[in-house]
């Protein structure tokens, strides 16, 4: 296996891992988007949370996945839309209101959405 296909399986595999994760913690409605070339991400996920408790339980999660904890980067606790940022991995958890308020998924239509859970 060459370096580049080497690198490129650990970047899934970690994708993977986290869109696992946000799955295990029951947000509903992910979807997944590969950034596009003016993007600086290159996956943006979408998802909804029921509560600002399950946004931090979210956060828990993530920051066991994530070895590093440097390399997570989090605005928006204890409010209506968290926004995280794991090295080219870009995340948005709304609640219900805020999502259906704030349509982000507008933004990314140019991207091509590659999953959709629930």
């Amino acid at each position: 296996m060459s370096k580049i296909q080497k690198q490129e399986y650990i970047e899934t595999f970690f994708l993977d891992s986290i869109v696992d994760t946000l799955e295990s913690q029951k947000l509903q409605n992910l979807n997944l988007y590969k950034g596009n070339t003016d993007s600086s991400h290159q996956s943006i996920i979408i998802c909804t949370s029921t509560s600002s408790t399950q946004m931090n339980g979210v956060v828990k999660k993530l920051n066991e996945l994530i070895f590093d904890k440097s390399n997570l980067i989090l605005e928006g606790r204890n409010s209506s839309w968290m926004l995280i940022e794991v090295k080219d991995i870009l995340i948005h958890i709304f609640t219900k209101e805020s999502r259906d308020f704030y349509m982000l998924e507008d933004l990314y239509f140019d991207c091509e959405l590659i999953y959709q859970h629930g």
